[in-house]
């Protein structure tokens, strides 16, 4: 029997930002067999590292739950990135021990992966997650990450990244997400960002072939400017006041939003469209 042909159609990827609450989980995985239907996905890669809400300070209440990844992963999620609460949370052992759920590369730290890659007949993906020390809170449960650069020529030199390559850049600042992107241009398939939560509407396909997006934005309750979140403990921080005084953090409790993008990778592995989902 011969080999069967290779595919030439597109390769398709759903890229989803910060899921807030179990809640916004459910949503999602209730919406993934019709986004798989609608776009033929071949794969969907999920931020899921604000997924579990549960306690007072983002370092005990934050973080994702064994129930919660279960969820996804059974909705057909095909990985799970994270950023600087991927060690928070009450499960991270557990959580961090999933194949399926990849935490920052670029710090020093045993548990867990740093990238993953993801195998279906001949198409092949490889995920990659990175924390930029603009992100890395005080008080963070995890070494401080290794700068972006440094830490990807070594990742490179040293990683097979098979397929193409998406990274889930986890960061604040918008031009480092962008300068990042430029600099890999060519050599990934494409760099979302992550963490700050607010959407930016425009994705790029930069000259070299990756696709960019600065921010996936989340996917979670509207009715805050926090992100899904009451803001008032960040408020109460910028004002040096102290917040164990304050009750746990609050979920928005306005309707749900998804913050994601649609990519469309050609055989060669270069980005061929990246487009909004909401």
């Amino acid at each position: 029997m011969s080999a069967p042909a290779p595919r030439t159609d597109p390769m398709t990827v759903l890229a989803v930002g910060d899921v807030v609450g179990a809640d916004a989980a459910d949503w999602l995985a209730a919406r993934l067999p019709r986004l798989r239907e609608e776009h033929h996905l071949d794969w969907v890669v999920v931020n899921a590292e604000n997924c579990a809400v549960t306690g007072p300070s983002p370092m005990d209440g934050f973080g994702m739950t064994v129930e919660v990844v279960d969820t996804l992963l059974a909705a057909g999620v095909d990985a799970i990135t994270g950023g600087n609460h991927s060690w928070d949370g009450p499960d991270v052992d557990k959580v961090l021990a999933y194949p399926q759920v990849v935490r920052p590369a670029n710090l020093d730290e045993n548990r867990g992966q740093g990238l993953t890659t993801l195998r279906r007949g001949a198409r092949t993906l490889t995920v990659l997650n990175l924390l930029s020390p603009t992100a890395a809170l005080p008080g963070m449960n995890a070494p401080p990450p290794r700068p972006l650069w440094p830490a990807w020529t070594s990742l490179a030199a040293s990683e097979d990244l098979p397929g193409a390559v998406l990274i889930d850049l986890h960061g604040e600042s918008p031009w480092e997400k962008a300068a990042f992107a430029t600099a890999l241009d060519g050599t990934i398939t494409a760099l979302v960002g992550t963490h700050t939560h607010d959407p930016t509407l425009r994705g790029h396909v930069l000259p070299g072939g990756t696709g960019y997006v600065t921010e996936l934005g989340m996917t979670g309750p509207l009715g805050f400017t926090g992100g899904g979140f009451d803001p008032v403990h960040f408020a109460a921080r910028l004002r040096g006041e102290d917040i164990a005084a304050l009750p746990p953090y609050q979920l928005a409790n306005g309707p749900l939003s998804l913050g994601a993008v649609v990519i469309s990778v050609d055989a060669t592995g270069a980005t061929k469209s990246i487009t909004r989902e909401y």
